[in-house]
């Protein structure tokens, strides 16, 4: 496949995932955030079931082998990041939350340090520190005296939340799953997590039963098919084909196009949100090792690719 059409695959990538930014937002403004998320991974999983089945086949024994590792990603990766997610956007604006999201290729790296036994280099302490600072000047909009009362957005710290376990998600499969692609690790987790979204949507939301308004349907289709299995699908295929070290450092064009968009929809940026973003980027960039200066082993690639 040529290249230069990989990487238009990975700008529309981050265009829908900016998108479920404002989409979600929309959305949990007028059903529940659990409702929304079960909904939302149940379409994702009602298409890649089978599209898993036609274009690899169920490897049923290595799910079987894999079983804890998967319940985990689904529990955390899924439905935690997820939940906290939408109940985060409940509380703070589409660009926040996708500044801090924007930390998380850096949090990969300490975690897959931790979790992986992979050594943390200077480089990645340097954008560590960089992603630290940028979500802080974000989430205390600037004011150093949010910053000492620790007066945070609940909103922006459910966000944080989230990205954490986005990146335990990330970290997980190295160790931890054997025998399974990355298509089958990523519709088996979706499809447990749809699973434990719509068990809890179902005993503690009455609006999850309920048929939804044609634009609040459209907005769960379009998070379900554009940001989960097509997104999910072009991410993993461009981690195969050019490598992950090279797809990580796309993920810092979510925050611009949440951005972008948001203001096609009139809303305003801050300067602390811009000069968060700046430092945020920097962080994921030094990380990822997009500064060639800064010579280091690529732990970003090898926590987010799956075999």
């Amino acid at each position: 496949m040529n290249h230069s059409w990989i990487y238009l695959k990975l700008v529309l990538t981050t265009l829908f995932w900016a998108a479920v930014f404002h989409v979600g937002k929309y959305a949990v403004a007028l059903m529940s955030p659990v409702a929304v998320g079960a909904w939302r991974f149940i379409v994702a999983a009602a298409v890649l079931l089978p599209l898993v089945a036609l274009r690899e086949g169920w490897s049923l024994p290595a799910v079987r082998r894999n079983a804890l590792a998967l319940a985990v990603m689904s529990a955390v990766g899924v439905f935690g990041f997820n939940v906290s997610l939408f109940y985060g956007l409940r509380l703070t604006s589409a660009v926040n939350g996708a500044l801090i999201m924007a930390f998380n290729p850096a949090l990969t790296v300490v975690l897959s340090a931790l979790i992986n036994r992979e050594s943390v280099t200077m480089r990645q302490a340097a954008g560590l520190l960089l992603g630290l600072i940028g979500v802080s000047v974000v989430v205390s909009k600037g004011s150093w005296h949010v910053l000492q009362a620790m007066s945070f957005s609940a909103g922006d710290l459910l966000v944080l939340l989230g990205s954490l376990g986005w990146a335990i998600y990330s970290v997980i499969p190295k160790r931890f799953v054997h025998g399974l692609s990355t298509m089958q690790v990523t519709g088996s987790t979706i499809t447990g997590g749809a699973a434990l979204m719509a068990v809890c949507a179902a005993a503690t939301t009455p609006d999850f039963l309920q048929p939804p308004a044609l634009p609040m349907a459209a907005a769960i289709v379009f998070m379900g098919l554009f940001g989960s299995v097509l997104a999910y699908l072009w991410w993993n295929q461009a981690v195969q084909k050019i490598g992950a070290a090279s797809v990580a450092v796309f993920i810092n064009l979510v925050p611009i196009f949440t951005a972008l968009i948001g203001l096609l929809l009139g809303q305003s940026i801050s300067l602390a949100q811009l000069c968060g973003a700046a430092l945020v980027i920097a962080g994921v960039l030094v990380s990822s090792g997009r500064f060639k200066a800064i010579p280091a082993v690529p732990a970003l690639a090898q926590a987010q690719a799956y075999r």
